[in-house]
């Protein structure tokens, strides 16, 4: 009994670990790289609006991404002004947290699989695959709800998540300062909309695999059943 109590619950953790781990992934990977902030930056003219070159535009991406993923102080704090820079700092604490939930949510998976291996050895597999597309299924659920959410109110969503995130105005900017002219609203927005995009991409690939894998060894087993033997009693075996 205390083992199926184990099985249920370390299985639960693990189908709702894959989507905080495909979302959180996916978006550091985004906020990580410079080509989001150039899609940023030419899509909404920020070199017209700013008065700013493009290298200058580089500069600033590329001294934000150092700031959140590393100790050191902001580079590039002379184009913002000090509330902005507050702001900043806030950006990168709430950052380090979701960073950290990334990183759990890795470990967990990763443990989570070894050790099924390790005690089930072949029959392990089969498992996995089931609880992956268990997960991949809560994922889509909830992702489809999230970019429907996006679609037709996507000011509210995002000051709401401002206000549960931070606990000063500092985030309230106004359109003059320099983060809302190289970051505007629907700059996020469109950053959202690909982190969705990817993560469905994500749990399409998973979910092939996993249903591929089950639809051979279910094809298979049948195989064996027919043939009594021979390749057959490798296929019960493996179960």
């Amino acid at each position: 009994m205390l083992l199926r109590v184990i099985n249920v619950l370390t299985s639960a953790i693990f189908i709702l670990c894959i989507p905080l781990m495909l979302v959180t992934s996916t978006s550091r990977m985004a906020l990580n790289h410079t080509r989001l902030y150039e899609y940023g930056y030419a899509k909404y003219e920020v070199s017209s609006s700013t008065g700013l070159e493009p290298s200058e535009l580089t500069d600033i991406s590329e001294g934000l991404i150092r700031y959140f993923n590393s100790p050191q102080e902001l580079s590039v704090a002379g184009y913002f002004s000090p509330q902005e820079i507050s702001h900043l700092a806030d950006v990168k604490n709430l950052l380090r947290f979701f960073f950290r939930v990334n990183e759990i949510c890795l470990m967990v998976a990763f443990c989570y699989v070894a050790m099924g291996f390790v005690l089930l050895r072949k029959k392990w597999w089969p498992m996995l695959a089931k609880r992956l597309l268990m997960s991949v299924g809560l994922t889509v659920i909830l992702f489809a709800a999230l970019g429907i959410a996006l679609a037709v109110n996507f000011d509210a969503i995002f000051s709401w998540f401002h206000r549960i995130s931070f606990d000063n105005l500092d985030w309230l900017v106004m359109p003059s300062d320099m983060l809302k002219q190289l970051y505007p609203d629907p700059f996020f927005f469109d950053a959202a909309i690909i982190v969705v995009i990817a993560v469905g991409i994500e749990c399409l690939a998973i979910g092939l695999v996993s249903g591929a894998y089950l639809i051979y060894r279910k094809r298979r087993s049948v195989a064996a059943v027919a043939t009594g033997g021979g390749a057959g009693t490798a296929a019960v075996g493996d179960q």
